[in-house]
């Protein structure tokens, strides 16, 4: 061979990556290679024994002094008037009693006016796993999202965690693929809908993306970075929040943090 081809940079690069191991090594997708140990159907670990609990000390003696009934005082008798009571006023969304009467009740909503038709819910009755996106995309048709790649590359990551897709829903929090910005006012009604919704939905465990997202669901005095992956909850119902999953389709070092750092954090997904 010529010498003008030096390779040792490259036998350097080859040979450090391998004495890194397979774990450390930046793979597009590092949950389609090994099963994790904290897969959502791993069974416990045996509960550690618990330790004797120390009796506490025994009191000292009251003095009789102390045992002495203090001196009774007369407390006059003052009216207080009761706490006002604000009766929040039910929206009429919130009495549906199916998804179908659900969305048709929504669609009138003044938060609708002027847009296209709702996008409704795709999924089984009570999943697994609710997939919560800020709002539809006009590129991925409706009913159709596991066939785009973010859906494809979301069913491989959950089925890593032995979720099957046929146990997962997607859903919205503003249900129309039409940009416009979301006062925080209109967002108080969103939350609301979505709390509905989640009612009649019955999921195990919802899974929201993407941090303004995040801050529309659990409220903007939470920082996303300390939350992502962390137990949470919203309208009853075990939540937790990851990063934006169209980002991550693209970028592997979110991929990683979601794998190795956010879903670990999660004990909904080791159940």
């Amino acid at each position: 061979m010529p010498d003008e081809f030096d390779f040792s940079e490259l036998r350097n690069y080859i040979q450090g990556q391998m004495d890194m191991g397979g774990s450390e090594i930046l793979f597009d997708e590092p949950w389609t290679l090994s099963k994790p140990a904290h897969a959502m159907r791993t069974p416990s670990a045996p509960a550690r024994p618990v330790a004797a609990v120390a009796e506490p000390a025994p009191c000292a003696p009251v003095s009789p002094a102390v045992q002495a009934a203090p001196p009774k005082v007369d407390i006059p008798v003052v009216d207080v008037p009761s706490a006002r009571t604000v009766k929040k006023v039910a929206a009429p969304f919130e009495g549906a009693q199916s998804l179908d009467e659900f969305y048709g009740m929504i669609a009138g909503e003044a938060i609708y006016a002027g847009a296209p038709a709702l996008v409704r819910y795709e999924g089984p009755e009570h999943p697994r796993l609710l997939l919560l996106f800020s709002a539809p995309r006009a590129d991925i048709p409706e009913g159709h999202f596991f066939e785009s790649p973010v859906g494809s590359m979301l069913s491989r990551l959950f089925a890593s965690l032995h979720v099957d897709q046929a146990d997962i829903g997607v859903s919205y929090f503003f249900k129309s693929p039409s940009v416009r910005n979301i006062p925080p006012l209109l967002e108080a009604a969103l939350r609301r809908m979505l709390a509905k919704e989640l009612s009649l939905v019955g999921p195990q465990v919802v899974v929201t993306f993407g941090e303004p997202l995040f801050h529309q669901v659990f409220g903007k005095g939470k920082n996303f970075g300390d939350c992502a992956g962390t137990d949470m909850e919203f309208g009853g119902f075990k939540a937790c929040a990851l990063v934006d999953a169209f980002a991550m389709v693209d970028d592997k070092q979110l991929k990683l943090v979601t794998w190795k750092v956010h879903i670990p954090r999660c004990s909904y997904f080791r159940e």
